[in-house]
């Protein structure tokens, strides 16, 4: 039973997320500004591939981590041993097949030291996702909390040193990264091995138990992370670095609308692995989605009309041509607000197929229409084609999602007084918290 509200859940990871969000926003702006388009195209570009990799060998320990801790009938001893032991061939195989994705992209613009740091930065983050499936298992938020705010403002501290007084360049954006995952990654395991017995064992009988569950899991992730991301892969095949830094920029901005439906969908998944009151997890998500929808719309709105205006002002003139993109590639973004609250109570569910059902055709259409319209149209084909397939994934999840949880799409949507009290009681609670502070 949980000893906190979902208020107090929601506000902590909100106020976790809009933090990390300054943090790794300042790092954006510290690198497109020392970088310039190319620099930071080149940058982007080297570290697509690692974050691929990172999102299917996530394979799901993650959410099967929370949902077996969450569900009680195992020894937390035992799951937190299995899950390490997965971690170390996981890590493995992820630089492994990373390397092979490199030799076949091309390596022109990096050195093997650029691309040695980028591939160690995969165990890293897989370590601090793994570490923090057992955090939300525990229905340890603050601590999950810890590890995401941590890593954003030791990464910018450290690209501050490197790549601004030390003037390293790209060799200084990519170490930074990978010292600050690194010393988050060895922190959470630290904090592990204090609290439960470790033993890494290929015989713990729960290892195939959570790599035949995370598999569904694994596949899910990769095929979501790569309808956010392949398009940056098919920019450097089809387009320049100058096209990718505008892109990614604009695409990075709009996608700061997306940390109010993180933080509920991570409170929804580890409420929901704890829960047994159906109903009332379902009527939970609902309000959550309607408000995260109405806050979301009015956000895309001041993008759209003050970005004109800041871009130049905060990124340099350089990067005026990604307001377009920021400003068109709104609908999209708002729609993938929808999945992101709903997935979290399926992926707390133990339902990871849903996501794959409605991102494995999304993702399809979306190969196609990259193909069709980047070479002609670059950066603006890519976010056409982003819009449509965000769109297609978001609306098959709806009717997934409504099938599984039994909730008719009319109740989902149906906006009732409570959800008003609702976002005064989170209202409350952030101001009560920094009080409290």
């Amino acid at each position: 039973m949980a000893t906190r509200s979902y208020l107090e859940d929601i506000s902590s990871v909100l106020g976790s997320n809009v933090f990390t969000l300054f943090a790794n926003l300042g790092l954006v702006v510290l690198l497109t500004r020392l970088l310039g388009t190319e620099g930071y195209g080149l940058y982007t570009a080297l570290l697509v591939i690692p974050t691929l990799v990172v999102s299917f060998f996530q394979m799901g320990i993650r959410p099967t981590t929370v949902f077996l801790l969450g569900s009680s009938k195992e020894n937390e001893h035992e799951i937190v041993s299995a899950m390490l032991t997965v971690l170390v061939f996981t890590s493995a195989l992820g630089i492994l097949f990373s390397f092979g994705a490199y030799l076949l992209t091309g390596t022109r613009g990096y050195t093997p030291m650029l691309i040695g740091m980028a591939l160690l930065t995969i165990p890293m983050r897989l370590t601090t996702i793994y570490t923090g499936g057992v955090f939300l298992g525990k229905e340890e938020i603050p601590l999950a909390n810890r590890m995401n705010w941590l890593t954003g403002i030791l990464t910018l501290a450290i690209a501050g040193l490197l790549v601004f007084v030390l003037g390293l360049a790209l060799f200084g954006a990519v170490l930074s990264l990978l010292l600050g995952n690194a010393i988050v990654a060895l922190n959470a395991f630290f904090l592990l091995k204090k609290r439960f017995r470790i033993r890494i064992s290929l015989h713990n009988k729960l290892i195939l138990r959570m790599l035949g569950k995370g598999v569904f899991y694994a596949l899910s992730f990769l095929t979501i992370q790569l309808n956010y991301r392949i398009d940056v892969v098919l920019l450097k095949v089809l387009s320049t670095p100058s096209e990718i830094g505008i892109y990614s920029l604009g695409v990075s901005v709009a996608e700061l609308l997306w940390q109010i439906p993180l933080a509920v969908g991570v409170v929804v998944m580890s409420r929901t692995a704890n829960s047994t009151d159906q109903q009332a997890i379902n009527q939970s998500t609902a309000r959550l989605l309607r408000i995260s929808l109405v806050i979301g719309l009015a956000l895309s709105a001041g993008i759209v009309l003050l970005s004109p205006w800041v871009v130049p002002l905060v990124f340099g003139s350089g990067y005026l041509p990604s307001v377009r993109v920021m400003q068109a590639i709104m609908p999209g973004i708002l729609m993938i607000i929808v999945f992101r609250i709903l997935s979290g109570q399926l992926a707390g569910a133990g339902r990871p197929d849903a996501a794959l059902k409605a991102f494995a055709p999304a993702l399809l259409l979306n190969v196609a229409l990259n193909y069709l319209w980047i070479p002609q149209y670059g950066a603006n084909g890519a976010v056409v084609a982003t819009n449509v397939s965000y769109t297609l994934a978001s609306v098959i999840y709806l009717f997934v999602f409504s099938r599984i949880s039994r909730m008719p799409l009319k109740e989902l949507f149906r906006f009732r007084k409570e959800d008003w009290n609702f976002v005064q009681r989170l209202l409350d609670a952030g101001k009560q918290r920094l009080k409290d502070k």
